[in-house]
């Protein structure tokens, strides 16, 4: 398998996969029209009480999966809305993507994730990689921000989410976690719900 567009070749994304694709004989593919390009764009979010994403044509360059246009979101986060970068580093930190060295590029297992960390990146939050130690750089406007991983709770098709824990630069630990609206909803917080502006058919990747 080989994809022309990336120029890559087929590859396991995780170690404990070799075994079981050295045991694939055959494949089928059936194009019947019920495939889909499984396209996702970033176009709309919410911080805290403020909603972001007119739904209007950028104006700017966009990075693969980004789809955004709002200058109040740039002005808020010059200004250094708290909810606002909070929320944007949590885009950059939570996510199993690994970069590609040789091209500089992000590989995801998901288009959605792709998504996300092009977004923060895009916002001037760029997840750049990590290292042996499992140490995470993120280059923000003010200088690179180190977060050491601690664990990952990766996505299942029960739990819907996805949790990342780590350790910041003043040794606070945070607990990072994505999913779908059916089960972090219900992990709210009443303040945090209070705080939700945006209606349940709004979603922040669509």
């Amino acid at each position: 398998m080989y994809d022309e567009e990336e120029d890559m070749p087929m590859r396991a994304q995780a170690i404990n996969l070799n075994e079981e694709l050295g045991q694939v004989e055959y494949i089928f593919s059936d194009k019947t029209g019920t495939l889909t390009c499984n396209i996702m764009e970033f176009k709309k979010f919410s911080a805290g009480k403020e909603f972001y994403g007119t739904g209007e044509k950028p104006t700017t360059k966009q990075l693969s999966n980004v789809n955004f246009h709002d200058p109040k979101m740039f002005a808020n986060l010059k200004a250094n809305d708290k909810d606002l970068i909070r929320t944007i580093v949590h885009l950059a930190v939570c996510h199993e993507i690994i970069i590609d060295e040789k091209k500089g590029t992000y590989n995801a297992a998901s288009p959605d994730e792709l998504a996300l960390v092009n977004a923060a990146k895009q916002f001037g939050y760029e997840f750049a990689g990590k290292d042996g130690d499992e140490i995470m750089t993120i280059k923000t406007p003010k200088g690179a921000v180190k977060y050491k991983l601690l664990n990952v709770c990766a996505f299942t098709s029960t739990r819907k989410r996805m949790s990342v824990i780590v350790e910041d630069k003043d040794k606070k630990i945070w607990l990072m976690c994505k999913g779908a609206d059916s089960v972090i909803t219900e992990r709210l917080s009443h303040s945090s719900l209070n705080s939700n502006t945006f209606k349940e058919t709004d979603r922040v990747v669509t």
